[in-house]
């Protein structure tokens, strides 16, 4: 056989291996996680409308600080989008969103970390209770965590997976795999 007529077969043999390499499911692995994050508000877009006796506040904001983490896909820059709706009248409401933290402190091309959309319920019209569901990169794996925060004037404050302010346990964890 000639050189130039095996480089066919060569490269289906290759095409082969990355194939059933892609389809075998990774193993099974699990870590415990958490961060702590302060993030300023940036942007903002605010209306109200009234309904029923109660006036209810509909707001559009970006939110960017720091998230400190022994994970370091969760730690560095963090940007936190949401959109939430209060009831002004009971401090009752929900909020949803993304999170994504990078480390464009030391490269402002950086890589996102970490990326995720989170579900929260507001009560006193300032507390943020959800769930965070996304991924982390390089390693991939992906992320499932309680959330945790309060604002304060223009200040998101909270955490992700922690210990407070839910004793004993407000888990966050990483996972990837499964069993065949």
């Amino acid at each position: 056989m000639r050189p130039k007529h095996l480089a066919l077969p060569v490269a289906v043999g290759l095409f082969v291996l990355v194939g059933v390499a892609a389809a075998t499911p990774s193993h099974p692995q699990t870590a415990d996680v958490s961060a702590a994050f302060s993030a300023t508000q940036t942007r903002m877009h605010t209306r109200t409308c009234a309904e029923g006796g109660n006036t209810f506040r509909v707001t559009n904001a970006v939110w960017r600080g720091t998230s400190a983490s022994g994970e370091p896909r969760l730690a560095g820059t963090v940007i936190i989008t949401s959109h939430a709706v209060l009831n002004e009248t009971t401090g009752d409401g929900w909020v949803s969103g993304t999170w994504r933290t990078s480390n464009v402190t030391a490269n402002p091309r950086a890589r996102v970390r970490s990326n995720a959309h989170f579900s929260a319920v507001i009560d006193n019209g300032n507390h943020l209770d959800g769930l965070v569901s996304g991924q982390v990169r390089h390693p991939y794996a992906r992320l499932l965590g309680n959330l945790s925060a309060t604002i304060a004037g223009g200040t998101l404050a909270g955490e992700l997976g922690a210990n407070a302010p839910v004793s004993p346990d407000n888990s966050a964890l990483l996972y990837r795999g499964g069993c065949p």
